[in-house]
């Protein structure tokens, strides 16, 4: 199942109420159905879509099945958090071998910066319209991805800080007005055509650009 990166049958073992007995194999089957039903949901017709009813149905069992394995859809959101990778790595937007060639400024640094994590996002459509959802409500998924996302923030602005020492220059502040930007247009532009997205990303990338070139 696309999306869901991380050993789901261990996972799955965890959650279950009776984990000291082996999983009945049926089980595990339904409840990677169930939570493969909420990632299609989510990636082919949004998170208005999203309900206990909707699951059901898109996995092709009863309702009823959500409450006792995940104890409703609040558990169900948490399962899912758990067994998807939502957010980038930190080795994603700063190899390691950045930090090992010719230092750039740190203004053209700043900029492939957020470029990659722009191209990042764009690569994660589930996480997209996860960050959609998060900007009409809190529930268990958002709350998961908020989380991770300031933990792998602050991981970066310690390893951008390692690199360029100077402590006159808010670099999480930097990244986090203009990540803000990004993460809003990447939001605002998941299903728009290409065109359009390449066309505000220039405009965004020009002016970020001009931005920055007051820290050289």
């Amino acid at each position: 199942m696309a999306g869901i990166e991380i050993n789901r049958r261990v996972n799955l073992s965890c959650l279950s109420q009776y984990s000291e007995l082996p999983m009945p194999r049926n089980r595990l089957k339904t409840e990677e159905k169930i939570l493969g039903a909420v990632e299609y949901i989510l990636l082919n017709d949004g998170f208005p879509a999203i309900g206990i009813n909707s699951i059901a149905r898109q996995a092709g069992c009863d309702k009823v099945l959500i409450y006792r394995y995940f104890d409703g859809f609040d558990g169900l959101l948490l399962a899912f958090a758990e067994v998807t990778e939502l957010w980038w790595q930190v080795d994603d937007i700063v190899p390691e071998s950045d930090l090992q060639t010719d230092r750039v400024t740190l203004s053209e640094f700043l900029q492939t910066l957020l470029k990659r994590h722009s191209e990042a996002l764009q690569a994660k459509p589930l996480t997209l319209e996860i960050m959609a959802w998060e900007l009409s409500e809190q529930n268990n998924l958002t709350i998961a991805l908020a989380r991770t996302r300031a933990e792998r923030g602050m991981q970066l602005v310690k390893k951008i800080r390692s690199h360029y020492q100077n402590p006159n220059i808010d670099i999480g502040g930097i990244l986090g007005i203009f990540g803000a930007a990004i993460n809003y247009l990447v939001i605002r532009t998941r299903r728009s055509p290409p065109q359009h997205m390449t066309e505000e990303w220039w405009r965004l990338q020009h002016t970020v650009s001009k931005m920055l070139e007051a820290y050289d």
